[in-house]
């Protein structure tokens, strides 16, 4: 399990910002996400669910597994968190 709070890099491409997090203790990276600054809205919700599922690829979860009408509940706990 990788910790909550981990360093990241955030990379500008146009509007859009891809976040890097990687695991604190190893430095590999553990998660990566998409979203275009400022605008809430559907296009937001897919990049979230895009970038869930690479970093749950990323940590070696079974893809087969994964439901994605919990991603977005699962993001929004994630977000309740670090709030």
């Amino acid at each position: 399990m990788i910790p909550d709070r981990r360093p990241c890099t955030n990379i500008k491409i146009d509007n859009f910002v891809v976040t890097i997090g990687y695991h604190p203790n190893t430095g590999a990276v553990c998660e990566a996400f998409i979203s275009e600054r400022g605008k809430p809205g559907e296009l937001n919700d897919t990049l979230a669910r895009i970038g869930t599922v690479i970093s749950k690829a990323i940590q070696g979860e079974d893809l087969d597994d994964i439901q994605l009408d919990n991603i977005l509940g699962e993001l929004d706990t994630w977000a309740d968190k670090l709030a």
